[in-house]
C-alpha cells in the first residue's frame, strides 16, 4: 500500500475510520453482552486501552483479541469503579434539587459550589478511563489522580471538552453517526489529549531523574 502522498494519506484516513468503526461495534456488542449494566464500563475500558495502543504506534495489533482481554480482566473492577461515580453523580444530582427549593443569597452560594464540584467531576471523568488504562493505581487513586492531571494540563482538558461539544454537535444534527462512531470518536477525543499529557508528566520524570 502507499504511504506516502494523496493516496498514503487517504490509505491512513480509510483505515483509522474502519478502525473506529470496529472498536465502536466490538463495544456496543460486549456492552450488550453484560447486559449493559455490568457491561458498558468494561466495554469502555477496553475501547481507551484499544486507542491508546493506537497512539502508543501499535496499529497492528489484534483488535479482538486485545478488546476481549481487557475485558475480561476490567469487568470487576471497572463496574465498581463505575458504581463510585454513579454514586457520586446521584447525590450531586439530589443536591442541585434541593438547592431548587432554597432562596436567596444561600441558594446562589450553593449554587456555584455545587457548579464547581460538578466542573471538578466532569475532569475527573473526562480522564478517569485513560488513567485507568495507562496506570496501574489502586481502585481510590484513580479520582484522585484524573482530577489531578486534569487540572496540571489546562490545555488538554480545555481541548477535551471542546471535542465533547463538537461531537455532540455532529452527533445531533447526523445521528446516523452514532451506530458507527458513535462511542469510539469520544473516545479518541479524550484519549488523544490525555495521552499527549501522560507524555508530558513522563518526559519531565526522565528530566528530573537525570538531573
Amino acid at each position: 500500500m502507499p504511504t506516502t502522498g494523496f493516496m498514503g494519506g487517504f490509505y491512513r484516513v480509510s483505515e483509522w475510520i474502519m478502525r473506529l468503526a470496529y472498536v465502536n461495534l466490538l463495544w456496543i456488542l460486549f456492552a450488550l453482552l453484560g447486559l449493559v449494566l455490568f457491561g458498558l464500563m468494561p466495554a469502555t475500558i477496553a475501547a481507551f486501552a484499544v486507542i491508546r495502543k493506537w497512539f502508543m504506534g501499535e496499529g497492528d495489533i489484534p483488535i479482538f483479541k486485545t478488546f476481549f482481554s481487557i475485558y475480561k480482566e476490567s469487568i470487576i473492577k471497572a463496574n465498581i469503579l463505575g458504581f463510585i461515580l454513579s454514586v457520586i453523580t446521584f447525590i450531586l444530582y439530589i443536591d442541585f434539587l434541593f438547592v431548587r427549593t432554597l432562596d436567596g443569597l444561600f441558594q446562589i452560594i450553593m449554587t456555584v459550589a455545587l457548579m464547581t464540584v460538578s466542573l471538578l467531576l466532569l475532569i475527573t471523568v473526562c480522564y478517569i478511563f485513560p488513567v485507568y488504562v495507562h496506570y496501574q493505581l489502586k481502585l481510590t487513586d484513580y479520582p484522585k489522580n484524573s482530577l489531578m492531571i486534569g487540572l496540571l494540563n489546562p490545555l488538554s482538558t480545555l481541548t477535551m471538552i471542546g471535542g465533547l461539544l463538537i461531537l455532540y454537535q455532529i452527533y445531533v444534527y447526523i445521528p446516523g453517526l452514532i451506530p458507527f462512531f458513535g462511542t469510539s470518536l469520544i473516545v479518541l477525543s479524550l484519549m488523544g489529549p490525555a495521552y499527549f499529557s501522560f507524555k508530558k508528566i513522563e518526559s519531565k520524570k526522565e528530566k528530573l531523574l537525570e538531573q
